[in-house]
Formats: C-alpha cells, structure tokens, sequence
C-alpha cells in the first residue's frame, strides 16, 4: 500500500501507532518477525523522501512526503526513530531505543497519562504502563 502524507498527517500516524502498540499486540508480534522501517530519502527532483514498511523483500506500506521540502532531514529522522518504535512495539531493539536517544536528547520521549510520570526511554514507559498500572487496566477493563 502506498500514501501520500504531510508532515502533520506523517506525526499523528506515529503517535497512533505508538499508543496502538501500549494497549495491543504490535505489529511485529502479530506478524511473528520484525518489520523493518527505513526512510528512503531521494535525491530525483519531483519524487518525495518515502519510509518503507517491509520483511523479507517485500514491501507492505510506502508513506511518502509531500511537503518535504520546507523541513530538516533531522524531523525525518526523528519520525523513523517513533515509526521503528511503534511498529516493533514491545520487540523494539536496544539499537533503536539507542537512535531514539540520539534524535531526541535530553528530552521526555512520553509522560504516563495516569500518574503524570515522565520517561526518557520507551521501554521504561512501556514496563511502567504494563507493570505499575496493571490493576487500573484491570479495573477499567
């Protein structure tokens, strides 16, 4: 499948996939691999900066940028670092926690919606939501 996104519509997408992979499977775990994400920036005037969503040569998702020209190549960056982290989901890798770290230094990458805690690290906000909130999941589910 392939899209044609915004940079509002690319970072509601990433946000959407990061809170889909708090309350669900992720994506990796339902198709029982990792999926790789990879931006493809493009130097052929006219075509748009693309992230692939793939496995094993095959390609399931393209999401191309349309309005790439007024932004950094750090935002895209920055964008592949939460799409690696929403598709792979709890699977996510200490490379890509690592890259995350890099693209967003010094910053709360999430802040627990229950208690207000902040988090640098999505790993730690997920074993918090998982484990520290585990009986108002209960309650409320």
């Amino acid at each position: 499948m392939k899209k044609l996104l915004a940079t509002d519509a690319l970072r509601r997408l990433v946000n959407t996939l990061v809170d889909a992979s708090l309350t669900s499977p992720s994506l990796a775990e339902m198709v029982h691999q990792h999926l790789l994400v990879e931006w493809v920036p493009t130097s052929i005037p006219g075509d748009y900066p693309t992230y692939q969503i793939s496995a094993d040569n095959t390609i399931y998702w393209e999401i191309e940028i349309s309005d790439s020209a007024s932004h950094r190549a750090l935002l895209y960056q920055q964008a592949l670092a939460l799409l690696r982290i929403g598709v792979n989901g709890a699977l996510v890798t200490p490379q890509e926690e690592r890259m995350a770290h890099k693209l967003f230094p010094m910053r709360v990458f999430r802040t627990c919606p229950s208690c207000q805690q902040p988090f640098r690290s999505w790993l730690d906000y997920y074993g918090h939501l998982k484990l520290d909130h585990l009986l108002d999941h209960q309650r409320t589910g």
